[in-house]
């Protein structure tokens, strides 16, 4: 077998997307699927287009892998990537493993890495396996959770002193939304804190709609917010937040029905999100609401310090 693992060369976006689409791969990146896939893939300012390794056989494309970099307290790394079916079993997942962990290792944006991370959706044996080998050991369920299109949802009501308005793309809204981002997920598992440029390149990027945006406001300061993006297959509530300060009184309800009002509107597909398995208030929020687990995710971790 003539393998051949490099980087991501100009020109490469469409190997890239053909595997992004694949069958196998597809279910694990359907926010990167279809035409826009790989510019929003590397879009993604905590995903540097240096880290993109493209592995081929024999000169077909045949798998791909790339590092996510995430400047915590203490920084840390998701490696990503796939392996088409028809060429698992190979070696190829390890090699590429291998040259994630290595430019992980080598590179100078986010300096000080304590910890490598993987994730996937089940059924994970191969990827388990192959995580395990290399001394990555369990550490997170999540579930993504459906709820049914056109099933009967409650009317949106907001609590009373609290007002809406939509995203209008102005810096001081943008400001607004990163507030409320930071102070609604400060403390919770791996959380990553939001620098403001970084919401500005979202708000840039392809596909993003600034009308799935809605910013809640009390007493003249921002409470909360919800998030709605569009995928291929499916819709997803991104992020759903409030700040401390307007916990308790039904705004993260209100937001997540206006999340799941704009995409039954706006996408195909069930409505979708993501939640921390250990997240019991979450869990039952969305539960309430409708949503159902129908997949798990795992994720393992190795820690860097001890190397």
């Amino acid at each position: 077998m003539n393998l051949d693992i490099r980087p991501l060369r100009p020109g490469d976006e469409p190997v890239l997307q053909s595997l992004l689409d694949a069958p196998e791969l597809a279910a694990h990146y359907d926010a990167y699927q279809g035409e826009g896939g790989v510019a929003r893939l590397l879009g993604d300012p905590y995903i540097p287009r240096a880290g993109v390794r493209l592995a081929f056989v024999e000169g077909a494309p045949v798998g791909f892998a790339c590092a996510v970099l995430l400047p915590t307290e203490r920084p840390w790394a998701m490696l990503r990537g796939g392996v088409l079916e028809a060429f698992q079993r190979r070696g190829i997942g390890q090699a590429l493993f291998e040259q994630a962990e290595k430019f992980v290792r080598s590179q100078t944006i986010v300096s000080g890495i304590t910890e490598l991370a993987v994730a996937g959706y089940e059924p994970l044996a191969a990827m388990r396996a192959l995580a395990e080998r290399r001394g990555y050991r369990h550490e997170r369920w999540f579930w993504l959770m459906e709820r049914p299109r056109g099933e009967r949802m409650p009317k949106v009501t907001w609590p009373s002193g609290v007002s809406v308005r939509p995203l209008d793309g102005g810096a001081a809204m943008l400001a607004d939304w990163n507030d409320a981002y930071n102070a609604s997920f400060a403390g919770h598992y791996r959380f990553v804190p939001s620098p403001l440029d970084h919401l500005h390149e979202l708000a840039a990027a392809p596909g993003f709609r600034k009308d799935g945006v809605l910013l809640a406001y009390r007493d003249g300061h921002v409470a909360g917010f919800c998030r709605s993006e569009r995928h291929a297959t499916r819709g997803e509530i991104a992020t759903v937040g409030t700040v401390p300060a307007a916990r308790g009184i039904g705004l993260g309800r209100a937001l997540l029905r206006f999340g799941i009002d704009w995409l039954e509107r706006e996408a195909s597909g069930p409505v979708t999100l993501l939640v921390d398995g250990e997240n019991e208030h979450a869990l039952g929020l969305y539960r309430s609401e409708g949503f159902a687990v129908t997949r798990t995710r795992g994720i393992w971790s190795r820690s860097e310090t001890a190397r």
